[in-house]
């Protein structure tokens, strides 16, 4: 088991498209990182340049205090999971998985004491002797991930292991990968597009756009503190909403003004330079709510009202400016349909909000309601840099404009 670490890598095609820029990233000992951003970010360029099947333009990728640029793959010692299985139809799933160990002569007492480890910690033990057809696609997965697993590399990486799956499955393998890599302590270089895959996995997650990283954190600091207008749009089920806001002075301190609806904020030093400007302010549909009595309002429309089970979600028209950001939500999630909800879609100079309500509520289709929201759960962005503007006594994570 070793770290992985990209030191300033970039990746450069022939024919000048810059796929990774900059990258600096360590995998600890052990750490799952999922590598998660919409699709051409290149994340997956990083991860088959630590795998030895792209070669970097400029920087190095060491594994261990090794670097292994000028290394071939099968001198890495990394096992890769791709999201096509990849296994031999006409051996069984013990063939299968002792295939790798095959070739590297290990005696045949210690493959079948290794293979029957791996397919008992896999829940294959019963099917050791079943071909990959006889196997469910949740299985010949699971086969797949105990060829690399039964080498016991160096690391794992893995490259959308679970996009041919049905969503159901997909659910189980996220708890079962995520369940074998803590039992294993193996380092794991997880790649999706799926943010809830990210989110739910990983040790820290690391979002890209078009080859730069945008920020590193653990998935709840990501969530809850975004670095940019990208991440928060990006990380998110369903989207946080982003609307354009005015600041000004008050006598009690500052007002935002976000639409229709005037907000006090009070004494807020870290937006003190920006009164009289106009800036970005996102609100997460769960700290969305029906406003009552004199509380601050956003009044719309319900142009759609979704019952969740346990809550609502209300697609909510109101008249505030959307923020709108270029290439945000592509490939956010493979089932989310929010991916696909323009704020846009409504006339010019109104926004669909999203709002997560009680299941209780009876907020209808077509019914007008009055949105609010707590003031200590907004986000702040400056329009000019992208960047989160944060109180000045919380250290910004690194991140970049963009």
């Amino acid at each position: 088991m070793s770290s992985i670490r990209f030191a300033n890598v970039s990746k450069v095609y022939g024919d000048g498209t810059l796929a990774v820029q900059s990258l600096d990233l360590e995998i600890a000992e052990g750490e799952f990182v999922v590598l998660v951003g919409p699709s051409g970010c290149g994340k997956t360029t990083a991860l088959r340049m630590v795998a030895g099947l792209e070669e970097a333009s400029d920087g190095e990728i060491l594994i261990g205090d090794q670097v292994v640029n000028d290394l071939a793959p099968r001198q890495r010692d990394v096992a890769m999971v791709f999201q096509s299985y990849a296994l031999y139809p006409h051996m069984s799933v013990r063939q299968n998985i002792a295939f790798g160990l095959r070739m590297r002569k290990v005696t045949k007492p210690e493959q079948r004491r290794r293979v029957e480890e791996i397919a008992k910690i896999l829940g294959l033990t019963e099917h050791l002797d079943r071909r990959p057809a006889q196997l469910s696609g949740g299985q010949r997965q699971r086969v797949a991930m105990g060829r690399a697993i039964v080498r016991e590399p160096k690391a794992f990486l893995m490259d959308e292991p679970l996009s041919n799956l049905d969503a159901k499955l997909r659910v189980q393998m996220r708890a079962e990968i995520a369940r074998i890599q803590r039992r294993l302590k193996v380092t794991t270089l997880y790649v999706t597009h799926d943010q809830v895959e990210a989110m739910t996995m990983a040790d820290r997650v690391a979002v890209m756009r078009r080859g730069v990283l945008q920020q590193t954190d653990a998935p709840q600091r990501v969530y809850e503190s975004p670095a940019n207008l990208f991440v928060a749009s990006f990380v998110g089920s369903p989207p946080m909403n982003l609307l354009e806001a005015r600041l000004s002075r008050g006598p009690d301190g500052l007002v935002c003004r976000i639409g229709a609806a005037e907000v006090d904020l009070g004494h807020r030093p870290e937006l003190e330079r920006f009164a009289d400007r106009t800036i970005g302010v996102g609100i997460r549909p769960e700290h969305v709510r029906e406003a009552e009595g004199e509380e601050p309002r956003l009044r719309g429309e319900a142009l759609l009202v979704e019952a969740l089970g346990a809550e609502l979600l209300a697609h909510v028209a109101v008249p505030a400016q959307p923020l709108l950001v270029e290439d945000v939500r592509e490939g956010a999630g493979a089932d989310d349909d929010e991916a696909a909800l323009p704020a846009a879609a409504t006339p010019e100079g109104e926004t669909t909000m999203l709002a997560r309500l009680d299941a209780e509520s009876r907020v209808r289709a077509g019914d007008l309601v009055g949105l609010s929201f707590d003031t200590r759960r907004l986000h702040f962005f400056d329009l000019e840099t992208g960047l989160s503007i944060r109180p000045v006594a919380a250290p910004a994570p690194a991140a970049v404009a963009g």
